[in-house]
């Protein structure tokens, strides 16, 4: 059977990524592959940003802090998702077809191509603003032209696939290292340690809340790392990988942090300015979204093929890029960003539920994804889950909306599978008797 369906696999060409398959043992790529993949999908410019949020709220200690403690979460996380990926070589659509069913993965597909595509739109018409404000008066860089060639640069990559993006991260990853931490050695410098570190809010936020700001910076990314860890070798080339990517996130938002306490401005390319750094801004926007952004369009491909296996990828993510770029160009997408921050509440919640359910032990041994297994539609419980850990969270007023649902979901995940396991038991000990 396994022979049958070997042979019915599509013809591969040198960008083929395996969008609906487990990626081939000789396919698989080094931790440092596994490393530039995912910084370029954990470093945009928004991870600037978040470090100047945290500026506005946080003395220098605390900030410092959240920093750290909100990277290890996330070091965490990423390593659970990614570890199932790694074991398995498939996607997070396709993982999701033990917990939810093939048919409940399918919508767990369409949530995750959703929200990617939303954010896809986002980041495109905010990169254009970005160009217009760093280079006024020009026909490329207004804003919906620089929307327009900024989502063509973005889509780019993502229409190649991992090779395009592996391509593109290994040339920005170290630059985008190189320019953040830059920026903020010129900062301290031009600024001095002193200065910055007086810098204090008058009235100062908990760490609590600057470890949510750092947290929510890249949770989605963090659920989503199985479409990148996919084509790591092993769990410990996934581990690694992620512990450089998370070192480089590190260090840009310690870099938006500084930077912000140095000019005491709330916006990043501002303060790049007042520090002289305009060319250096400039940079980390384009390589920043580019890299972040192209992953955005691949990861929401690989859950629309999950939905509908066999169609080509290239051109899921073409059609998608174009459309989501135009959209762009009209603001539209400006309209749903509260709507896009719901399903974020409910992301973190997939990412709990499989590694939840594929840690459970009696588990693990099921997960074959060779195309001979046979799954239920739908398993009820992953979705209750889900919807009462999101909804728990979304309505608790303190702490991180992100960690309260994870760890709310994986509570009711973990005690409804003994439950029915239990219940299990005791019916075929009934029927025996």
């Amino acid at each position: 059977m396994r022979e049958n369906a070997k042979q019915e696999m599509p013809v591969e060409d040198q960008f083929y990524d395996y969008p609906d398959r487990p990626v081939p043992a000789d396919k698989r790529r080094t931790q440092l592959n596994i490393a530039v993949v995912t910084t370029g999908m954990a470093v945009a410019m928004s991870t600037l940003y978040t470090g100047s949020a945290l500026a506005e709220v946080m003395s220098y200690k605390d900030g410092v802090i959240s920093i750290l403690a909100g990277c290890v979460i996330l070091l965490v996380i990423a390593t659970l998702t990614g570890n199932i990926g790694a074991d398995h070589g498939v996607s997070t659509s396709m993982l999701a077809r033990h917990p939810f069913g093939r048919k409940g993965s399918n919508i767990v597909g369409l949530i995750l191509a959703i929200s990617m595509l939303g954010w896809f739109s986002y980041q495109c018409g905010y990169f254009g603003e970005t160009i217009s404000l760093l280079l006024p008066g020009h026909l490329l860089t207004s804003p919906v032209a620089a929307t327009i060639w900024g989502g063509i640069f973005m889509m780019s990559t993502a229409i190649v696939g991992y090779k395009g993006m592996t391509y593109l991260s290994m040339a920005a990853a170290p630059l985008l290292l190189g320019m953040c931490l830059y920026c903020g050695v010129m900062a301290v410098s031009q600024t001095g340690m002193q200065t910055i570190m007086s810098q204090n809010p008058e009235h100062p936020a908990g760490i609590g809340i600057g470890i949510t700001i750092v947290v929510g910076g890249w949770i989605t990314g963090a659920v989503l790392q199985p479409d990148i860890s996919r084509y790591a070798r092993n769990r410990m080339h996934n581990t690694r990988g992620v512990l450089m990517a998370i070192i480089v996130f590190a260090a840009a938002n310690w870099g938006g942090f500084v930077i912000a306490k140095a000019t005491r401005s709330s916006s990043i390319m501002e303060g790049l300015q007042l520090l002289g750094m305009g060319t250096i801004g400039l940079l980390i926007v384009v390589l920043g979204q580019w890299t972040s952004n192209d992953n955005n369009l691949y990861s929401a491909a690989l859950a629309i093929i999950n939905v509908k296996p066999g169609i080509n990828k290239h051109i899921v993510s073409a059609v998608c890029g174009v459309v989501f770029t135009l959209l762009a160009v009209t603001g539209i997408q400006n309209h749903f960003v509260g709507f896009l921050s719901l399903l974020g509440t409910f992301l973190p919640p997939i990412g709990t539920v499989l590694v939840a359910d594929y840690n459970l032990g009696r588990k693990k041994k099921e997960y074959h994804f060779e195309g001979t297994e046979i799954f239920a539609d739908y398993k009820p419980l992953a979705f209750i889950s889900i919807i009462l850990g999101g909804g728990i969270a979304y309505v608790i007023p303190w702490g991180s909306t992100a960690i309260n649902s994870m760890i709310v979901t994986f509570i009711i995940y973990v005690a409804g599978d003994k439950i029915m396991a239990l219940a299990s038991s005791d019916e075929g000990a009934e029927n025996e008797a």
